[in-house]
């Protein structure tokens, strides 16, 4: 069994404590799958840092560039994770801290001068991402009533938009693309696409050696990749990122 930790809602940054306790409870634990915008908490919180060298581990960890801002208020800065961060890779396998640029929000030049100052900062740390998992954002219709309450625009993308966004942020940063339930993109068969798949029993072997349920985790979008996980996150634990264009929110 892998654990999601979580889709729901950043358990890493908000609820360490929770996810030593569910770990401990488990008996049929393969591996875990965390996803977070704040990675702080693997090195300095102890029990956590015990479950993430305990199990095999992956790291989706998110990093937009727009910490602090009216998208995401209360997200922490990646300089401040920096130092953090250096030491997570030193404590796993090369490829198991996985980088997520995403939402793309929007097309202007500062998005990818964002994706490369994030992509040399990894590189810096000792984590050489060769794929980077992007997706553009669903607006929701409580998520566009948040936009419109804060003053914020949507940017609906056409196809070709879509294309041309992913091609400069190949040519910015000359790793793979993939997609997150964007397979529309995939019929264009450019080299660089590669669909995305964030719990993944091919992973999971690669990095560690083990084999996982390789079947489709039928609970997630019809587009989604992801091989069976159970998702110990709940919408209830409230994330303090206060992301807008959440959906969980």
């Amino acid at each position: 069994m892998i654990y999601s930790a979580s889709r729901r809602t950043d358990l890493p940054a908000f609820y360490p404590d929770y996810i030593v306790s569910k770990v401990s409870r488990s008996r049929k634990l393969e591996g875990i799958v965390f996803w977070t915008k704040d990675i702080r908490n693997f090195v300095r919180h102890f029990g956590l840092s015990a479950v993430l060298t305990s199990y095999p581990a992956i790291i989706q960890y998110t990093v937009t560039g727009l910490a602090g801002s009216v998208w995401e208020p209360e997200v922490p800065p990646f300089q401040v994770q920096y130092d953090a961060l250096g030491e997570v890779a030193s404590l796993l396998p090369p490829g198991a801290v996985r980088w997520r640029f995403d939402p793309i929000l929007q097309t202007d030049d500062d998005l990818y001068e964002r994706f490369e100052k994030i992509l040399v900062m990894f590189r810096a740390a000792g984590i050489f991402p060769d794929s980077v998992v992007v997706s553009f954002p669903d607006y929701y219709r409580k998520v566009r009533e948040r936009l419109q309450k804060n003053g914020l625009a949507f940017t609906e993308f056409s196809f070709a938009e879509k294309l041309a966004v992913l091609e400069k942020l190949h040519s910015v940063g000359g790793i793979k693309i993939q997609l997150c339930c964007e397979d529309e993109l995939l019929a264009v068969k450019r080299d660089y696409l590669e669909k995305g798949c964030c719990v993944s029993a091919g992973q999971f072997k690669e990095l560690y050696g083990i084999d996982v349920d390789s079947r489709r985790d039928a609970g997630q979008r019809a587009q989604c990749g992801c091989t069976r996980s159970t998702d110990i996150g709940s919408y209830d634990q409230k994330c303090g990122h206060n992301c807008v264009y959440c959906y969980a929110r």
